[in-house]
């Protein structure tokens, strides 16, 4: 499948102004394994900021939306960021693909 990043931002509706930015938020580091010569970067990088984004954005909508104690609030935390409910999101919003 062709990388297109016009239709990756209509999903998840948001612009980049770089496209090596994306492209390397997408590329996991076996795809650079297989393909040495595509001179693209993996995104382990940017999946380290993105977790701790991800992270303090649910934290935060939590502490503000919700009176409940602090263990409600970390279990809650905690089942949104795991991966299974981002590979939900991201089945539900057809990205898998890319």
């Amino acid at each position: 499948m062709v990388f297109d990043q016009s239709e990756i931002e209509k999903i998840i509706q948001v612009s980049f102004s770089s496209p090596d930015l994306i492209k390397t938020a997408f590329t996991h580091r076996s795809y650079i394994n297989e393909h040495r010569k595509a001179g693209l970067e993996h995104n382990e990088r940017l999946e380290f900021l993105g977790d701790a984004v991800l992270e303090l954005v649910v934290t935060d909508y939590l502490y503000n939306n919700y009176e409940n104690p602090e263990g409600d609030l970390t279990a809650w935390r905690s089942a949104m960021v795991k991966t299974e409910s981002l590979a939900e999101l991201a089945e539900k919003l057809e990205i898998g693909q890319y």
